[in-house]
């Protein structure tokens, strides 16, 4: 089978192969992983980019090497993922796992909101939006392609910001003096369209979660839409519940 030519890096596309059947116990932990000869035969791929697969796995934590004897896989915890866990809207906006994570931005600016996106924000007619869109790694790995939009006045806040580090709505929390009150959030299994699939190399149409967070302050005011694609097999999202005589 020959990887594709197209945008998404050859390391990459071996990668996420041996990814997947590492994962779904394929290649049991007690044998060798392919050698490099075997997968550049097997892909049409030079010993280059195999390395630089297997580079990525054991950047990972999924294979190591043993000298004279092959690349294994390391036995490990099936719940080891990317975990969003919170349990007060505090924790939500600072989730330490997530929000740690790398952090690229690919566009910021004033757009046009869709008419989703307008309806959520509770705008007027021709009513344009700050717009943050990026993508989020746990090393070298796409976990999440993330659209943030904000209505257009309060843009200003950002401007100079590099918004890497930074979450937009702890900055709003902090400018605006209100704290957030409120979160509706909606899950939906989606297929990736053709932006979601190239952030996230993956291939168009496969499954991902999308994750969508309507932030409110006092009055039932949105004030933040978040739009997250996470790749389906790298994500795990856990809340807990407490009673409220527990509180």
């Amino acid at each position: 089978m020959k990887l594709s030519r197209d945008h998404i890096p050859l390391y990459f596309q071996l990668q996420q192969i041996l990814r997947k059947s590492i994962l779904s116990g394929k290649i049991s932990p007690e044998d060798p992983l392919p050698t490099e000869n075997e997968l550049c035969n097997r892909y049409g791929v030079s010993r280059t980019t195999v390395r630089q697969a297997f580079t990525a796995l054991l950047n990972e934590g999924l294979i190591s090497r043993i000298p004279g004897k092959g690349t294994f896989i390391i036995e490990r915890d099936p719940t080891r993922k990317v975990v969003h866990y919170f349990h007060t809207t505090g924790g939500l906006v600072e989730s330490s796992n997530f929000a740690k994570l790398k952090k690229k931005i690919h566009y910021r600016g004033l757009v046009t909101p869709s008419i989703k996106i307008s309806k959520l924000l509770n705008l007027e007619q021709d009513k344009k939006i700050f717009c943050l869109r990026g993508t989020r790694y746990q090393g070298d790995q796409p976990i999440c392609f993330f659209i943030t939009s904000i209505s257009s006045e309060h843009a200003h806040y950002f401007r100079g910001r590099r918004l890497t580090n930074e979450i937009m709505l702890t900055v709003l929390e902090r400018e605006l003096g209100q704290s957030i009150q409120k979160v509706r959030q909606t899950f939906r299994a989606v297929k990736a369209d053709e932006r979601v699939a190239r952030h996230l190399a993956i291939k168009k149409d496969e499954p991902v979660l999308e994750l969508e967070q309507i932030y409110f302050v006092s009055h039932e005011i949105p004030i933040e839409v978040g739009i997250n694609y996470f790749h389906a097999d790298q994500y795990q999202y856990a809340m807990e519940l407490k009673h409220k005589l527990d509180i």
